[in-house]
């Protein structure tokens, strides 16, 4: 058979299998790796420890590492636990090398990977819709088809090591090594799979068509190429994302250039593990792969602090600038009095960014807020949490203690507030609708009322006129629903967009409310700790 069409079809087998592996393994743990990486993220070692295993079961670091992105961009994951969980992936992905050099090599596998694929696709098509089974039933057929297709590349590149011989590679020198890298880097580009390109110079060295250290450095290569995935999966993306992918590919550079720069005793004390100069190259390989990204988790170790801290200031958009404290930094939890001082600051500040994206929302000549800026308002909640959070761990005084509840419950009503505004466009034409029905513009003013900024002239009920406006409302749109005049189809929509009027009003009230209590509290040192600051809102 034609050498080129064996290897294409061996690499599209290899593929193909990666792919079917990843996908059925994802069906088959259900919500076990997304819970894995809400919980196992809390230090360096477990996010590492969660980034090696939970590749090594998918499959793909690049299955993992968009996961990881997503967390990020909701908030359940801060930069750094994202950050490790990638460095992770790094070592993760070299269980692939071992598959393929002790499995997929050593052992006829060609034999039992068809009665592997016959089996899980069997299981596919019999699970009906018991997913996990047949999500294992998918990963088997992967299993098959991943080591059919190394068994093939094999078969390919031990036809092909005879014309690669006369080239005479072993006597090319810096050349040699740098267009192997080069050409690794390519082959994962091309099939955007660092594990195909990885099992390329596995079976590739295996046929002996490669020499070890012209491997090696194809292997460093695919290390590095496989950044392209996570530079592609930014385009267009947030700013947490691009800071995911600039923490992943400045970690396999570093280690790319390292492992570069100590190609020759690199391999020599990785031929040396793997038993000596009658080791076979893949073995040799596999541990090379794995003993490089391991020293790359080690050079990073002392620098990832600085490293995510750079981050953490770049990339910047419209959102993250919305969601960056203004007020709050690591210094301050040395002196707990001026940390609750900044959380005061920091908390009004995100009730009148809020309160300006409600009234914007209200005002009919205005322009609807973009998304960006409602999610900032709920970012910014979330980065007080985590303050708090760092601030409950030491013994605190009374007066701090005493502030922590009203600053709480006034982040949840800026978040209502920015939940609300942002739903009212979808209810806004049903109340146009309805417009001659009730009183809809006394509603609006009184809401206007209470979101005036802090310094303006607020009139001194505005929360309750509010509250008496959307009762004049919600009586009028029943009169006129109960005599038909109004359809009763836009009864429910346009109630929800008076009730939206009344939470928004509501929220924005008892949110400075708050704030002005824990504002106080700071001052009152006599009260009693458990002493409640505010009234329950109502």
């Amino acid at each position: 058979m034609p050498v080129i069409p064996t290897l294409l079809g061996g690499l599209g087998l290899f593929l193909l299998g990666t792919w079917l592996l990843t996908e059925g393994l994802k069906q088959a743990t259900g919500g076990a790796l997304r819970g894995i990486l809400e919980s196992w993220t809390r230090s360096r070692l477990r996010g590492l420890a969660a980034g090696i295993l939970i590749t090594a079961l998918v499959g793909s670091s690049s299955a993992v590492t968009v996961a990881t992105v997503g967390f990020v961009n909701a908030g359940l994951m801060s930069l750094t636990q994202a950050v490790w969980l990638v460095f992770g992936t790094n070592i993760g992905t070299t269980t692939t090398g071992w598959l393929v050099a002790i499995i997929g090599i050593k052992l006829d596998i060609g034999a039992y990977a068809l009665p592997l694929i016959g089996l899980g696709m069997a299981l596919r098509l019999f699970a009906g819709r018991r997913t996990r089974i047949a999500g294992g039933g998918e990963a088997l057929a992967g299993f098959g088809c991943f080591f059919l297709g190394v068994d093939i590349l094999a078969r390919g590149f031990g036809d092909l090591a005879p014309r690669i011989a006369t080239l005479g590679l072993p006597d090319s020198g810096v050349l040699a090594l740098l267009g192997f890298l080069g050409l690794g880097i390519v082959l994962t580009v091309l099939t955007q799979s660092s594990s195909a390109a990885i099992a390329i110079a596995l079976t590739a060295s295996a046929g002996g068509a490669i020499p070890l250290e012209l491997a090696a450095a194809a292997v460093i290569g695919t290390n590095v190429g496989t950044t392209s995935t996570a530079l592609l999966a930014t385009i267009g993306a947030t700013a947490p994302a691009r800071r995911v992918a600039a923490a992943h590919v400045a970690f396999n550079l570093l280690t790319g250039l390292v492992a570069l720069l100590l190609l020759r005793p690199l391999v020599a004390a990785c031929l040396w593990i793997a038993g000596g100069e009658g080791a076979a190259v893949p073995t040799v390989l596999a541990v090379f792969h794995t003993v490089f990204n391991l020293l790359g988790v080690l050079l990073v170790w002392p620098l990832a602090g600085p490293l995510v801290s750079w981050l953490s200031r770049r990339f910047g958009d419209a959102e993250d600038a919305a969601s960056r404290p203004r007020y709050l930094d690591a210094t301050l939890l040395a002196v707990p009095e001026l940390a609750a001082q900044g959380l005061v600051r920091e908390v009004a500040g995100q009730l009148e960014r809020a309160s300006r994206l409600a009234a914007a929302c209200l005002r009919p000549a205005d322009t609807m807020p973009e998304p960006a800026e409602f999610q900032g308002v709920l970012r910014l909640g979330i980065a007080v949490r985590h303050f708090i959070g760092q601030l409950n761990a030491q013994p605190l005084p009374a007066e701090v203690v005493r502030r922590l509840p009203d600053l709480l419950r006034a982040v949840q009503h800026a978040e209502a507030m920015a939940i609300d505004a942002q739903r009212l466009e979808m209810s806004a034409p049903a109340a146009a609708r309805l417009a001659a029905l009730a009183p809809w513009e006394a509603l609006r003013t009184a809401c206007l009322e209470v979101l005036l900024p802090i310094g303006a002239a607020r009139p001194p009920e505005a929360a309750e006129a509010a509250e008496a406006a959307y009762q004049a409302v919600k009586r009028a749109l029943l009169e006129a629903t109960a005599r038909g005049a109004a359809p009763v189809d836009l009864l429910d929509t346009g109630m929800e967009h008076a009730q939206a009027l009344r939470r928004i009003a509501a929220a924005a009230a008892k949110g400075r409310r708050r704030i002005r209590h824990a504002a106080r509290a700071g001052r009152v040192r006599s009260m009693p700790v458990g002493q409640p600051s505010v009234a329950a809102d109502q």
